[in-house]
């Protein structure tokens, strides 16, 4: 079997970005963007995970997704993540390949405890531990100030914490604010998580993951 890793990092971090540039430099990888997938075997499966990504993250900007129940969003995050390690995914593992997704349940998790609501964070740690875990954990330190810059104009309320407020807010200092915080419990929650965790700090980021592949494999 292959090894399962996720990119990690808070809205405008630079996964997407960063895996597409790795796409065609490692032979042994597969990089799936959940916003640009390639194709799978299933054109079923495909259609529905079009449909559940769009009423998930492709959504009008306008829609107050935030006044719908906490709960309604975990148990509609694990499905989509569910159907989308099946696909894409578990595939790839079996055919020996190292898989890098661009995020897995770590951010919904670290935003659910900042809501300071307990049972919602129990249901969320007992859910998403039921899905499929990383072998291993790169890790995107992109600061909230640089991460703002890059969504200017395109970001959604809820990456401004409007799940939190209840506002529709879009101001920059809200990005930045919540994302920090995002970051700082994101931290948390991967450093006890059982995978290892890499924190990607060299200037040439891609370079520095062909290297991580083409390191020898875990016992």
């Amino acid at each position: 079997m292959g090894e399962f890793w996720t990119l990690e990092g808070i809205d405008g971090a630079g996964k997407s970005h960063l895996l597409t540039q790795l796409a065609d430099r490692h032979p042994n990888a597969t990089v799936v963007c959940k916003d640009a997938r390639p194709r799978s075997g299933s054109p079923w499966a495909e259609e529905r995970l079009t449909t559940m990504h769009r009423l998930t993250w492709s959504y009008d900007h306008a829609e107050p997704v935030w006044t719908y129940p906490s709960r309604y969003w975990v148990h509609t995050l694990a499905a989509w993540y569910e159907l989308f390690h099946a696909t894409h995914v578990a595939p790839a593992l079996a055919q020996n390949r190292t898989v890098i997704v661009d995020g897995w349940h770590f951010k919904h998790l670290a935003r659910m405890k900042l809501s300071g609501d307990a049972a919602l964070a129990s249901l969320a740690e007992r859910v998403f531990s039921s899905l499929a875990q990383p072998d291993r954990v790169l890790w995107l330190p992109t600061p909230a100030g640089v991460a703002a810059r890059r969504r200017k104009g395109s970001s959604k309320p809820s990456e401004h914490g409007a799940f939190l407020t209840g506002q529709a807010t879009t101001r920059p200092e809200a990005f930045t604010d919540y994302q920090s915080c995002t970051a700082q419990l994101m931290d948390e929650l991967l450093h006890v998580h059982s995978a290892p965790v890499h924190t990607l700090a060299a200037d040439d980021l891609t370079a520095e993951l062909v290297d991580l592949l083409s390191e020898e494999p875990r016992p």
